[in-house]
């Protein structure tokens, strides 16, 4: 495959779990509206904060030249594993695996 359809593969992944985010994003707003005055509500909107801000993140820099190399997208798996929706993290390791084909040509 040429190297071009490699970064239209990795732009689309990075594209995908940008947008991805938003779905545990719904989940996390639901939660954080129904769990009452718990303390517990506060990890709620942080991690709701965290989400929304880890999607925009990814959104506006999916077309920089920085995922073009793979240990940049496994530290953004790394973070969406440990921080931030744990299903984000399927779609980039696609973009971690399409990556790694475009720097082993």
């Amino acid at each position: 495959m040429k190297k071009q359809d490699y970064r239209k593969k990795i732009t689309f992944w990075l594209r995908f779990s940008g947008w991805f985010c938003l779905l545990p994003a719904s989940n996390l707003l639901l939660f954080y509206q129904r769990i009452g005055q718990s303390p517990l509500r506060y990890l709620f909107l942080a991690e709701l904060v965290f989400t929304i801000l880890f999607a925009a993140y990814i959104l506006t820099t999916a077309l920089s030249e920085r995922w073009l190399e793979d240990k940049n997208i496994f530290i953004l798996i790394i973070i969406a594993l440990l921080f931030g929706p744990v299903i984000v993290a399927i779609p980039l390791g696609f973009a971690y695996h399409a990556c790694r084909k475009l720097n082993s040509e």
